[in-house]
């Protein structure tokens, strides 16, 4: 049985160059765990930016699932063998809704598909991607994409920022999408504590795709907390996480300058790494993950794997891990780095 993936066109025409690569890696990937006698490639033949599935019976409903959630399906086809293509398939429906991520514009805002990438790569390399009612959550979120876009796929969601005028925006906006598309919803407000520090804001919505889930489930909740990410493993329970993904500040748009040494020696990123990967850690689930995305001009993908083990984590590496370095901007290349919390 022969598929052919048409993905979702780019705007940069030097990013769209790299996302063939980009999309094979995501679907090695899935297909690893959903079909693993299935064979992916580029499809080189193609004027359009396509892929190619090859797998000897029919993709099942698990396998259709993951593929309808790819970071960058346009369209899913079987090849007919006589060069047509017919529609199997296209992108999995949002919950709420498809704008939802992408409709907040900000300078420094991370793509909605490459985040979508980042959840995939940590669901599908742990233990929990046949599961349902998983828990998301992004140490630092700014204005919540990443939480916008776990919770567009059913996820409990919990994003969390040392930016308090980041998460009001997001608070903000979420609370006026959810009204203009006359969604219920419950929004409350409590304050938690890390160990001795100053109460931890946390905003809570809870929301459901229709009236009939709000009145009698399923629900979805969205939390967003002002915190720092390495009070993070202090502030709420252990094991309470199935998967971490987060997109790490660049330097860049961020200011963060991570070429600038402090006290300890190490860059600006790698301290705040080392202070906040043993608590992440704490908040995984045994066989969830963790997936941070950086760059690499700046940061190296070996030393980010070296601060996971140190923490506790087991850094995954080869095949499909190899392949997500993709050019941004001149300043910018950027990996991901995984590792797995081991039961």
């Amino acid at each position: 049985m022969q598929y052919t993936l048409l993905l979702w066109p780019h705007a940069n025409a030097r990013y769209q160059a790299g996302t063939r690569r980009l999309a094979l890696a995501e679907l090695e990937l899935m297909l690893a765990r959903v079909a693993p006698e299935a064979a992916a490639a580029i499809d080189e033949a193609s004027d359009m930016p396509c892929l190619k599935l090859e797998c000897p019976a029919p993709l099942d409903d698990a396998a259709l699932s993951a593929v309808r959630n790819h970071s960058l399906l346009y369209g899913l086809f079987i090849n007919r063998g006589d060069g047509a293509l017919v529609p199997v398939a296209g992108r999995a429906p949002a919950l709420l809704g498809a704008d939802l991520p992408a409709i907040l514009k900000y300078k420094g805002k991370t793509n909605e598909m490459f985040l979508q990438l980042l959840l995939n790569v940590a669901l599908y390399s742990g233990d929990f991607w046949r599961d349902e009612n998983l828990s998301f959550f992004d140490p630092m979120c700014g204005r919540a994409t990443a939480p916008f876009i776990a919770l567009n796929r059913g996820f409990d969601a919990v994003g969390a920022d040392v930016d308090r005028a980041d998460l009001k925006e997001a608070e903000s906006f979420f609370k006026r999408y959810l009204e203009y598309h006359h969604y219920k919803y419950n929004l409350t407000r409590e304050s938690r504590t890390a160990r001795g520090k100053k109460p931890v804001p946390v905003t809570r919505f809870e929301t459901a795709a229709t009236p009939e889930d709000y009145k009698n489930g399923p629900r979805v909740r969205l939390s967003l907390a002002n915190l720092d990410a390495a009070l993070a493993g202090e502030t709420f329970g252990k094991n309470s996480f199935h998967l971490i993904a987060c997109d790490l500040p660049y330097g860049v748009a961020h200011a963060a300058r991570p070429g600038e040494a402090t006290p300890s020696g190490k860059n600006w990123l790698e301290a705040l790494l080392a202070k906040s990967l043993p608590g992440l850690c704490r908040l995984l689930k045994p066989g969830g993950t963790v997936a941070m995305s950086f760059n690499a001009q700046t940061f190296k993908r070996d030393r980010l794997a070296a601060l996971m083990a140190e923490a506790g984590l087991t850094p995954l590496s080869g095949g499909p891990y190899e392949g997500f370095e993709h050019w941004v901007e001149q300043a910018i290349t950027r990996d991901i780095a995984v590792a797995r919390k081991n039961p």
